[in-house]
């Protein structure tokens, strides 16, 4: 429910589900990310510290390094973007988000090869569930690297 208002750019409402959440479970990795995510940008120092330290407590939580992915990402720190996508990627390898993602961070990075390796996963996976990702975007970008 987080994640939906988050889409509709309710950000209050998707704040009340994370704490929900957490009253519910201290320790649910996706809530802690998104509450972080959401109140990062007060103080992106902070939010990438928090994240840190909560990729390294639950090294399994998708939601965590994806969320520092996109802190790193937000700040053009690609190589740290690509790292923790591919942390996420590893958590959550069907996730067509994390792949599409990590495409994106390799793109910057001018791993083209990798990165066509990704779109093509991320548009693939994203006809078997749910994706966020411009899919339209990601083919014209397949179809760039692939000439």
């Amino acid at each position: 429910m987080a994640a939906i208002s988050l889409s509709k750019g309710e950000a209050e409402a998707a704040e009340a589900y994370y704490q929900r959440a957490l009253d519910v479970d201290p320790k649910d990795a996706t809530a802690q990310a998104g509450l972080i995510n959401l109140r990062g940008s007060a103080d992106p120092v902070q939010a990438e510290s928090r994240l840190k330290t909560l990729a390294a407590a639950q090294p399994d939580s998708h939601a965590a390094h994806f969320a520092l992915g996109n802190l790193y990402a937000s700040q053009s720190r690609w190589r740290e973007a690509q790292q923790a996508y591919f942390g996420a990627y590893t958590a959550e390898p069907d996730n067509p988000d994390y792949q599409f993602n990590l495409a994106v961070a390799l793109d910057h990075l001018r791993q083209p090869r990798l990165a066509l390796q990704y779109y093509q996963s991320a548009l693939a996976a994203a006809a078997a569930r749910p994706a966020a990702f411009d899919q339209a975007q990601a083919t014209a970008r397949v179809r760039e690297l692939q000439q």
